[in-house]
């Protein structure tokens, strides 16, 4: 992807000031590197995480096999015990996965990409507890490039957001929102902010709320990045107007409640990527100061446990980024080292807990492999 596309991490497979909340501070969370399954060689990637409970925990990815030689989704399971490989069936096969919404054991989405010669269509998928069901979903660009990076199911129905190539101008991007009712997945407008608009996440909390988020410009090859949010009402999305400095892009919200949505990203800040997180409390947004990481860094996901505990994952200068909001302010928290690691999902985990997934480097290998974290 080019340099100004913010949709979460994925792998698309080749042909073949601070504010105040109430709440008591939260203790840090202790963090531990967990085994998780890897098919090799190759490389191995997770893209997002969602759960239902501390039992029923996914993370959604995709394989790609050495030497040009195809690749596919890759989906696992934390049953509580262990990480284990779910089975591919009823997926096409030329897939990858870039965000999964887990209801329960037997009801999960996940949407991504599907790779059909040189197109790559949007990609939804449902888990019955036994296998997954491909479902038919519009492009935007039929037989160009498409995507699908965020979904979310509520109150009966299921959200997805991508992005798609402009099939007028390859250096245009167009924002792609999807919503399954009645067992169909139809393409549902919303207004149009810049020529230039990419998709990250979707999150809702009922039937007349739901939050994307992502980045728009006038300018793809020059202009600055800003903020792309659009809420849904439950008739018609509304975009909405974030504080953002210099050049800003959204990757991740989590709607703990209507009045209680967090959105974070990154920002550039005298030419280099820092996090950037933003709040919504019901009636407006606002700008939540966050550390100056030396090195840089930026932000790709979060998940509010409580109004005073929230959590934030992504990367900063070759090492796992975990920043926590305790109620007044953020913090960055300490994490097990990795090489070369990327945070791209995170989900609840049980009471005070937190999964965060993504990908590491293994030297000897000379590849990459899944990450997933727990913090306790």
């Amino acid at each position: 992807m080019d340099h100004l596309s913010v949709a979460r991490p994925a792998v698309v497979l080749l042909a073949v000031g601070a504010m105040m909340v109430i709440g008591s501070p939260a203790q840090a969370l202790s963090w531990t590197t967990v085994d998780s399954p890897n098919e090799v060689p190759g490389n191995d990637y997770l893209s997002g995480a969602d759960a239902s409970d501390a039992s029923n925990v996914w993370a959604v990815g995709a394989f790609v096999a050495p030497r040009g030689a195809g690749g596919h989704a890759v989906a696992l399971r934390y049953d509580g015990a262990a990480w284990r490989t779910m089975p591919r069936t009823g997926l096409p096969g030329h897939e990858s996965l870039s965000a999964v919404d887990a209801v329960s054991v037997s009801d999960v989405w996940a949407v991504g990409t599907e790779t059909v010669g040189l197109a790559y269509n949007t990609l939804a998928a449902h888990w019955n507890g036994t296998a997954w069901t491909r479902e038919a979903t519009p492009n935007g660009n039929p037989g160009g490039f498409n995507n699908l990076s965020g979904v979310a199911a509520a109150a009966g129905s299921v959200w997805a957001v991508g992005t798609y190539v402009d099939p007028n101008s390859a250096s245009n991007r167009r924002k792609l929102i999807f919503q399954r009712t009645g067992g169909t997945w139809r393409a549902v407008a919303a207004p149009t902010v810049a020529t230039y608009e990419t998709l990250a996440d979707i999150d809702a909390t009922g039937s007349t709320d739901a939050w994307a988020v992502g980045a728009a410009t006038g300018n793809p090859q020059s202009g600055p990045l800003v903020p792309l949010v659009v809420r849904w009402n439950g008739t018609g999305w509304q975009s909405t107007t974030l504080p953002a400095p210099g050049s800003t892009a959204l990757a991740g919200v989590d709607a703990r409640t209507t009045g209680d949505v967090w959105a974070v990203g990154y920002s550039y800040v005298d030419y280099a990527r820092q996090p950037y997180v933003a709040h919504f409390d019901g009636t407006s947004w606002r700008r939540v100061a966050t550390p100056t990481l030396s090195g840089g860094g930026e932000l790709a996901a979060v998940v509010a446990l409580s109004s005073s505990t929230v959590v934030a994952v992504g990367r900063s200068n070759g090492a796992p980024l975990v920043l926590r909001w305790n109620g007044t302010s953020w913090t960055q928290e300490t994490t097990p080292g990795a090489s070369a690691p990327y945070l791209t999902g995170a989900t609840p985990a049980g009471a005070g807990k937190v999964w965060a997934v993504g990908y590491r480097f293994e030297l000897n290998a000379y590849s990459n492999r899944t990450l997933a974290m727990l913090g306790s």
